[in-house]
């Protein structure tokens, strides 16, 4: 796990490009403390800072060099079969210095291409200069567990790890989108490809991406190498599907636990993390050390659930209790997204990291598991369009109808987009959840502002509805197709990333593995969603493993009480950070109706999700 960074200029590196570069890597220095490196050629600069975890001798180190081929890489995550891949190319007649994963990657690009990217088994973000092709080469692995932001312009193209450290270049954009700040207020996050600052862009998950030097007009050319896809069934009985699931998991564990320093756990003592912690416990038995957050408010603490695994598994648990006091580290996490970001478990998030850190450098955890089967009490509710959906394929309502549902201008179009929910839950983050937020937007924007921003929320969901009936044949599965290819990797994935990385933690993620995923997506709904059962399979899975009252107990998330917070102690807060907006800032929102929905807030009217996204857009409009 490490930070990387590059700038590629097709006429020719300039004299200052280095030391600009230079200032990127010095803001993901934190993600890799043991070692860093730069690379220089006529026209592309590489930069890497590496955190140890496989091979820690300093010759395996970055930016790699291929000498058979003069290619160099800069690499960001683990190739989890590199072990086999290695064998394979050994009796091809390769012969490798080091002994991680990164040189295989190298000597497999040599002799695939980018191609090689479908022999990958991993977590992954790297780039490679391919001097012979005179091209760069970027990709990010199929669920975007490692982030890949960069900017184009005059220039060239500037990579790197973190938005933050792209903000350390002189060339980075730096005006906000106005269709970004819309889509962040909708969604408390910004969707790929998109970031807050126009210009500046994410590589999407799956996708990989091409910068030809030779091109008379050069720019990143992005391709889909790996997609979701619901559409081919097995035929399949709950035993077989268990002994499958049971296999595959297993073996992603396994393949997870190469490591050369500490490794342990991240247990929140929900179904996903107890369950991985089960299969920890039966391949490393007595040696497991976990990790868990709590809080004094017992309707957000999932210690004592926590506490209960580790005493039936036999693992250690080490704890800390996050008092609301913590709320004065908000600037900094602010400050380390780069962008706003407004999950609230970002904050316990950073400080389970920096727990953990203490003790390992590598965790397990849970993460993945509501999108690998169906754990959100949404898909519970879509049974009755699962139901409908088997008789008959009832394709949504056209753009230009749903569009009518979300403006919503009169009586008979309310009534109709309550029905619609029902019969197409897919598309309820349209007509539902946007229907109810737009008229709130509209008072916070300015005239100009929200004349620019109209439909954008549409504009942005409807391919993926309509992509999602290409790729799933029923409600459920399309609903879980979206949400694989959005929030999962812009909201669960990337606070994981910034918050573990902030202490040079490597987090991986067994349910998030692509033939498990691969796997779980062959098998029929009934084994996801059984009557009001969410998580219906993998709960079986733990049944035998897990304590009863533990798997079948109201899910809670890994949430903050912020709602109760910013009604009471940190009041004056919201009030101060909503102040600090900037003057850019200002040109977009009306703040008098900002502080409108605080005072309401705090008299007992909840505006939680729309307030936090205010603060933490305040907030941020003050980031450098």
């Amino acid at each position: 796990m490490c930070g990387i960074c590059g700038h590629v200029r097709p006429a020719g590196l300039r004299e200052d490009d280095p030391k600009h570069l230079e200032a990127v890597l010095e803001r993901i220095r934190h993600r890799g403390p043991n070692q860093s490196g730069a690379w220089r050629g006529e026209k592309l600069a590489l930069g890497h800072a590496r955190l140890s975890i496989l091979d820690l001798d300093p010759r395996a180190g970055q930016p790699m060099r291929d000498e058979a081929s003069g290619n160099v890489i800069v690499f960001n995550g683990e190739i989890y079969n590199f072990r086999a891949l290695r064998a394979e190319l050994e009796a091809q007649g390769e012969r490798f210095r080091t002994t991680g994963d990164t040189e295989v990657l190298l000597v497999l690009y040599r002799r695939l291409g980018q191609a090689c990217l479908s022999r990958l088994r991993g977590m992954y973000a790297f780039a490679i200069w391919d001097p012979a092709r005179q091209e760069l080469f970027l990709a990010r692995d199929p669920v975007g567990k490692k982030p890949l932001v960069y900017f184009e312009g005059p220039a060239g193209l500037v990579f790197a790890s973190e938005i933050n450290a792209l903000r350390a270049h002189p060339d980075c954009p730096t005006e906000p989108d106005p269709e970004a700040l819309d889509l962040y207020l909708s969604l408390g996050y910004v969707p790929s490809p998109r970031t807050m600052l126009t210009g500046v862009r994410k590589l999407p998950p799956g996708c990989c991406g091409t910068y030809s030097c030779r091109s008379a007009a050069p720019e990143l050319v992005v391709r889909r190498h790996w997609e979701m896809d619901f559409r081919v069934k097995r035929e399949i009985s709950e035993a077989e599907a268990l002994d499958l699931a049971w296999t595959e998991l297993n073996e992603s564990v396994r393949l997870r636990l190469e490591s050369d320093v500490p490794l342990g756990l991240l247990l929140s003592g929900g179904v996903d993390s107890s369950l991985v912690a089960a299969v920890l416990a039966d391949q490393r038995p007595g040696k497991v050390e976990a990790f868990c957050i709590g809080f004094d408010e017992k309707k957000y603490n999932e210690l004592p659930h926590a506490q209960e695994v580790a005493r039936h598994l036999g693992i250690t648990l080490h704890y800390e209790i996050m008092p609301p006091a913590s709320l004065a580290m908000l600037p900094e996490v602010v400050e380390r997204y780069g962008e706003p970001f407004a999950d609230d478990s970002a904050l316990p998030a950073l400080a389970l990291s920096h727990m953990a850190r203490k003790h390992i450098t590598v965790a397990l955890g849970g993460d993945g598991g509501d999108e690998l089967c169906c754990g959100y009490p949404v898909y519970r509710h879509a049974g009755m369009a699962g139901a409908l959906g088997a008789l008959a394929t009832l394709r949504a309502p056209g753009g230009s109808a749903l569009r009518r549902l979300t403006v919503r201008e009169g009586a008979l179009d309310a009534v109709f987009g309550k029905l619609a929910a029902v019969v197409w839950p897919e598309t309820k983050p349209l007509i539902r959840a946007e229907a109810r937020l737009r008229p709130v937007k509209r008072s916070l924007y300015t005239a100009q502002t929200a004349r620019l921003v109209d439909g954008v929320f549409a504009d942005w969901f409807l391919p993926w509805l309509d992509r999602s009936y290409q790729r799933a044949g029923n409600p459920i599965e399309r609903m879980l197709y979206i949400d694989n290819s959005t929030c999962l990797p812009d909201t669960l994935l990337v606070k994981m990333d910034i918050a573990s990385m902030a202490h040079a933690l490597e987090v991986r993620s067994p349910l998030l593995d692509q033939k498990l995923i691969e796997l779980f997506a062959s098998f029929p709904t009934r084994l996801k969603v059984r009557g009001r059962e969410t998580k219906y399979l993998l709960k079986k899975m733990a049944e035998t493993r897990i304590p009863r009252d533990v798997l079948y107990r109201r899910k809670q998330g890994f949430d903050l009480p912020i709602r109760e917070w910013m009604a009471g102690p940190m009041r004056g807060f919201v009030r101060e950070a909503l102040a600090q907006a900037s003057p850019t800032l200002k040109q977009h929102l009306n703040l008098d109706a900002a502080f409108t929905l605080a005072d309401e807030h705090a008299h007992g009217k909840n505006h939680k999700n729309m307030l936090w996204r205010l603060v933490v857009l305040a907030l941020w409009s003050r980031c450098k």
